[in-house]
């Protein structure tokens, strides 16, 4: 779904969850950086299939063992990474190509998404 076909209150609160995604810290933080982007993706899955009905902020419900489908080509990994996890997503486009097939190179092994997010950041600082 892409955020044109969205309500524009719902259109403006994830580009602004992806501005403070984008701006949030890499390095030392990845651990707290992972957090972050589960909750805003979990909120974003939210914001896309629910209507809105009252101006709270929903509560996330976070799963720590989310898996991606097994058996993706590479082009259905990354429309699957986009489509689900829009916060993961953002840093695995900032990625090389060579470190994008890193990434899916892992995904074939461990489809875990705190582990493809885990890498992803390690990768975009630059970390091994």
């Amino acid at each position: 779904m892409s955020l044109t076909h969205l309500p524009r209150a719902t259109a403006g609160w994830l580009y602004l969850l992806l501005g403070c995604l984008l701006a949030a810290p890499l390095g030392s933080q990845a651990a707290t950086s992972d957090d972050y982007l589960r909750q805003i993706e979990t909120a974003a899955k939210q914001q896309a299939s629910t209507p809105i009905t009252t101006r709270s902020a929903p509560t996330p419900n976070i799963d720590a063992t989310e898996r991606l489908p097994l058996g993706l080509q590479q082009e259905d990994f990354e429309k699957t990474l986009r489509e689900k996890f829009v916060g993961t997503y953002v840093f695995y486009e900032r990625l090389t190509a060579q470190n994008k097939t890193r990434i899916f190179t892992l995904y074939q092994q461990d489809n875990r998404v705190g582990m493809i997010r885990e890498q992803t950041l390690r990768l975009l600082s630059g970390t091994p």
